[in-house]
């Protein structure tokens, strides 16, 4: 797999060119991003000689300095987004393995909680569920 970034341009028609980083002679145009990517990926693999599938394009949009940063905002904060739901799903399942382990049952255990008895039930893996032994 070979990476190359693609770095695309919103033209006043308002279409898209795009172009490699790496080799700024493949370039190609489409209506949409996703149309420009395609052809800038059929445009390197005839240029390189290569099948498209060994092709990775990072897109890099060319944008405005405010615009790129509220961009970059965005993205970074839903990758915190992402990281505080995976941190609040283990948090949430250790709370159910010791309410359950305490012989709370899960509708009582969803009802603490704030959430349904069946995503207990989902949180509960025959490993962690009461009076199981897992093996």
């Amino acid at each position: 797999m070979t990476t190359y970034t693609a770095r695309l341009e919103k033209e006043a028609d308002g279409r898209w060119s795009v172009e490699l980083d790496e080799e700024p002679r493949v370039h190609t145009w489409g209506k949409t991003i996703d149309q420009a990517l395609t052809r800038i990926r059929e445009a390197t693999a005839l240029w390189f000689q290569t099948d498209e599938a060994s092709i990775e394009l990072v897109p890099r949009p060319v944008l405005p300095k405010t615009t790129g940063r509220t961009v970059e905002q965005a993205r970074k904060a839903r990758e915190q987004a992402r990281n505080a739901d995976r941190v609040a799903i283990e948090q949430t399942r250790k709370a159910v393995v010791a309410l359950t382990g305490r012989g709370i049952s899960m509708r009582d255990a969803a009802a603490i909680l704030g959430i349904s008895h069946q995503r207990v039930h989902q949180l509960l893996t025959p490993e962690t569920a009461p009076g199981r032994k897992a093996g």
